[in-house]
């Protein structure tokens, strides 16, 4: 745990104690905890209009920030070995990879053997191109040839993940969404979801449904908020938008939630630092 999130968590506990007593601020305290992962993390594609030109830079003031976790998109120019070992450098691991789908399909080994090196637990599919979802049946083939990813990974001790955007909610002219059908077909012992938040509610579905129909499937979220509604949300600051991040972390449990990774594909004004600082404020202000 880092000093700035210690200092918040003693802060609320402290407050929580003089309020109501310390019998019930260890109560509150341990029930807040459970809600929130214990690590907040951020996904790299955010701060890409700086990252890849300043790694030490970047982790230094995510660790300031709070982050103690990071989702890669790629490694900035570095091998494996010595994105590792800034990680290291700045006390942050890298629970996830983002990689896309080709690249899986290229060259599964070098990419299990670069997730081994990084210290990655998943390595996570972000997106689909249009080609390649072409129709319901077309997501049940592709959960058949990742669950044999998941299979090649799962003996390299690392594991698949998927992660959606709306397009996945397309129900092709029926009421189910191919989301649905895509997440049945996949394996939960060969392949874990990332459930990114505000594409869900884009697509007109409540998280929380989401992680009820299929408890346990969601140990990783992108945590990204919006204003507006359906396909006219724009991208904003966490906490600044209009989705109910109280009752989406009451739910962590239910999700089977273990790693929460801040996330704008487009930071307001283009200010990713300033993302990234008020985005994991709000969150720890959470717990």
């Amino acid at each position: 745990m880092n000093r700035r999130h210690f200092l918040r968590q003693s802060g609320a506990a402290l407050a929580a104690g003089a309020i109501l007593g310390p019998g019930a601020s260890r109560a509150l305290a341990a029930a807040r905890a459970a809600d929130v992962p214990a690590e907040i993390g951020i996904q790299l594609y955010t701060l890409r209009d700086i990252f890849p030109g300043d790694v030490n830079g970047v982790f230094d003031m995510l660790t300031r920030f709070g982050y103690g976790e990071v989702e890669t998109a790629g490694y900035a120019d570095r091998s494996p070995a010595d994105f590792r070992a800034a990680l290291d450098a700045h006390g942050l691991t890298s629970p996830s990879a983002h990689v896309g789908i080709d690249l899986v399909r290229a060259d599964i080994d070098g990419v299990l053997e670069a997730a081994q090196t990084v210290g990655h637990r998943y390595v996570t599919i972000p997106w689909l191109p249009p080609d390649q979802r072409p129709d319901r049946d077309g997501y049940l083939a592709l959960a058949d040839e990742i669950n044999g990813f998941g299979e090649q990974a799962q003996a390299a001790g690392l594991t698949m993940a998927y992660h959606n955007h709306d397009f996945e909610f397309d129900t092709f002219g029926t009421d189910r969404p191919a989301y649905f059908d895509f997440v049945e077909r996949l394996d939960p012992a060969l392949v874990a979801l990332e459930l990114d938040l505000f594409w869900a509610v884009v697509a007109g579905y409540d998280p929380v449904d989401v992680f009820e129909r299929y408890p346990g499937r969601f140990q990783m979220w992108h945590v990204k908020d919006g204003t507006g509604t359906g396909d006219e949300m724009t991208q904003t600051v966490v906490g600044q938008g209009t989705i109910d991040w109280p009752r989406i972390f009451a739910a962590s449990e239910t999700s089977g939630l273990e790693h929460a990774f801040i996330e704008a594909d487009f930071p307001p004004n283009d200010e990713s630092l300033a993302f990234a600082e008020a985005s994991i404020d709000y969150v720890e202000s959470l717990r």
